[in-house]
């Protein structure tokens, strides 16, 4: 199989669907025909408080001072402790994450080299287990969404056949490139620890993900026609929040992978010929589709396009679901899968979303002004 540079997926598409593309989708459905994609929003962490601790004198004084005795005293100090819907997430980043759906379709051989690609990657070794060329196409194609650190110093990854093994040519020295991967690390940190909360399942979980990343995200329309020299991968859409739906469609996967929910890229044509990607994620053991691009379309602060059915993905865009590419694979379809639950109909009107205070609910409020609420514990 000739092999596909990880950073040109349209083009892959196109290739693969022998049909002629125009572009990246950037609107927003049937909401606007122009995306406002100019919403670039920070977020933080809560604080916490910490107790000074009790400074004792270097020397005994004439007098010595009395010191309680904490051990053993009847008396208690108030403690205040936030609820846990107010505290971050315990969060630590995970770079072995992986998505059934490749897991599935390529089989354990190909999981255990992936994981040896990422160990490789990590301590900057330059070779890896890897059965066949064909598997470091599977590899560079599956790194959008479980691994786009990848491409922070590596263009794509190339097969030796005399070795049978995976290359990974570095663009850095050693140095630059491990102080590149604790910069992602702590990026992916502090991104998911501001916007998830302990307390929060997983649909809560996904929901805070989806709000905070539409509303963050900057679309890049000078990458609609310079697609072979800017960068739209997803390592820059999770470490710049700029590119374009090729860019968001597997960063978003990534966020949720790290955050234990299953999720990987998802594109198509529109019946116009329109080239467009977004994501497929597992909430409660149905599959829903996520656009976070159109999100970010329509002002970033709605819940518009979070967990369409296959109907309404075909909807929102004139797709046909026959020709949904699942994970770039060229092998899964959108009608492989099931994606039919209705649960989230009512959100497709939220102009705007927050949630309330406890996180137990977000309120909506509609184009029109109505209001509702919709729960979100399970």
């Amino acid at each position: 199989m000739r092999l596909i540079k990880a950073k040109a997926l349209p083009l892959f598409l196109c290739l693969t669907l022998s049909l002629s593309l125009s572009g990246c989708g950037v609107f927003g459905g049937s909401k606007s025909s122009a995306a406002q994609q100019d919403a670039d929003y920070s977020s933080s962490a809560d604080a916490s408080e910490t107790n000074a601790p009790i400074q004792l004198p270097d020397s005994t004084p004439e007098i010595s001072p009395q010191i309680p005795d904490f051990g053993t005293s009847s008396e208690t100090t108030a403690v205040t402790t936030l609820p846990i819907y107010m505290q971050e997430a315990d969060f630590t980043w995970k770079p072995y994450v992986m998505s059934q759906i490749y897991a599935d379709l390529y089989g354990d051989k190909f999981t255990s080299d992936f994981q040896s690609m990422v160990t490789a990657f990590l301590n900057y070794e330059s070779t890896f287990p890897c059965s066949s060329s064909e598997e470091a196409d599977q590899i560079n194609t599956a790194a959008a969404s479980c691994f786009p650190l990848l491409n922070m110093d590596v263009f794509y990854i190339t097969y030796d056949e005399t070795q049978n093994i995976g290359v990974l040519d570095y663009i850095w020295p050693q140095e630059d490139h491990m102080a590149g991967i604790k910069s992602f690390e702590d990026s992916i940190t502090q991104f998911i620890t501001s916007c998830v909360k302990k307390s929060d399942n997983e649909l809560t979980a996904a929901m805070a993900l989806y709000m905070a990343y539409s509303s963050r995200i900057t679309y890049d329309y000078a990458a609609l026609g310079d697609e072979t020299t800017i960068d739209l991968s997803s390592y820059r859409g999770l470490t710049e929040y700029a590119g374009i739906c090729q860019t968001f469609g597997p960063a978003y996967a990534y966020l949720c992978l790290e955050t234990g929910i299953d999720a990987v890229t998802a594109g198509g044509l529109s019946t116009e010929k329109t080239a467009h990607e977004w994501t497929l994620v597992k909430l409660d053991g149905e599959y829903y589709y996520m656009d976070t691009t159109w999100q970010n379309g329509d002002g970033g602060a709605g819940l518009t396009y979070f967990g369409l059915t296959s109907q309404e993905r075909e909807s929102a865009g004139n797709f046909t679901i026959s020709v949904i590419n699942i994970g770039d694979t060229n092998v899964i379809w959108g009608d492989d899968i099931k994606v039919d639950s209705e649960r989230f109909f009512s959100l497709h009107y939220a102009v705007y979303a927050s949630f309330n205070t406890d996180r137990t609910q977000v309120d909506c409020i509609g184009n029109d002004g109505s209001q509702w609420t919709f729960p979100l514990e399970t």
